[in-house]
């Protein structure tokens, strides 16, 4: 059992059932508590469910610091308070899944030749939900390199440099607990018009309307609570949000199989559609 704190400044610690920092409990990585709201008529027998929504996580970890001196255990503690700090926001690592958390309570007890300092930490998440480490990276549109070494080139006919995905849909597969917010990149290689991403078993869409040159792109983030669109050109974003159209919907990726498509107004074969998500879960 092991846990791997970063904060926002870079600067992390892992903590183990090894010494000197001894890793004795670690709690709320899995369970979680659902807030349900009800309406009682009177003289109703039980109760209306209105809603239900999952509360912020709160995980603890507990252990020892165990050194050889009092002086040593002294410079652990220091360490470990510094990289603990309740002014930054950071992030917790267990399992190989993550969470964004801050730091509600950080203590070292006292220690003495006779007994080693013990710790306690307690971690705040906003979010109650585990991730993957890395974003699972999905193209709907793109070139494919038919580019390799060695190469020999026979002409007629000749070779093809690249070839071009010949189908429209994708078929994204969520295996998270919950659906998820993602981000789709819509890439130009050309003129073209009103990139557009649908979700084929809703119906709901992504679009924006505006004419995009080569190199250009569009990113919109559809997590909740960080919803964006900004638009890409050399490296230089900036704001892109009045371009969305009015009947867009930030698309969600559902638990299971998703049916997306891609298109354009003009010239869909000059798109390219990417997109990046991180599945959620309810336990590490």
């Amino acid at each position: 059992m092991e846990v791997t704190y970063q904060n926002d400044s870079g600067a992390s610690i892992t903590i183990r059932q090894l010494k000197p920092i001894f890793l004795r409990r670690l709690e709320g990585v899995g369970r979680i508590r659902n807030s349900i709201n009800t309406f009682k008529a009177p003289e109703q027998d039980g109760a209306f469910y209105i809603s239900s929504s999952l509360d912020m996580r709160n995980i603890t970890i507990e252990g020892q610091i165990i050194s050889p001196s009092v002086e040593v255990s002294f410079d652990y503690r220091r360490h470990l308070l510094r990289i603990f700090t309740p002014k930054q926001r950071g992030t917790l690592i267990y399992r190989n899944r993550q969470i964004s958390c801050i730091v509600e309570e950080a203590g070292v007890s006292q220690g003495n030749i006779a007994r080693a300092p013990a710790f306690f930490i307690s971690l705040l998440c906003p979010s109650p939900f585990f991730e993957e480490l890395n974003s699972i990276r999905e193209e709907l549109a793109s070139w494919q390199g038919n580019f390799t070494f060695p190469l020999e080139i026979i002409s007629p006919p000749g070779i093809e440099l690249g070839i071009r995905q010949p189908s429209q849909l994708i078929d994204i597969e969520n295996i998270g607990d919950v659906p998820c917010g993602c981000e789709i990149v819509f890439r130009a290689t050309g003129t073209l018009t009103n990139p557009e991403l649908m979700n084929m078993d809703t119906g709901e869409f992504v679009r924006i309307n505006a004419t995009m040159t080569a190199g250009e792109e569009y990113r919109i983030f559809t997590h909740f609570a960080t919803k964006r669109v900004v638009r890409v050109v050399a490296g230089a974003e900036t704001n892109a949000f009045p371009l969305l159209d009015t009947g867009s919907t930030f698309l969600q990726l559902s638990v299971g199989n998703n049916l997306l498509r891609y298109d354009a107004a003009t010239f869909m074969d000059l798109l390219e559609v990417s997109i990046f998500y991180r599945p959620l879960y309810l336990t590490a």
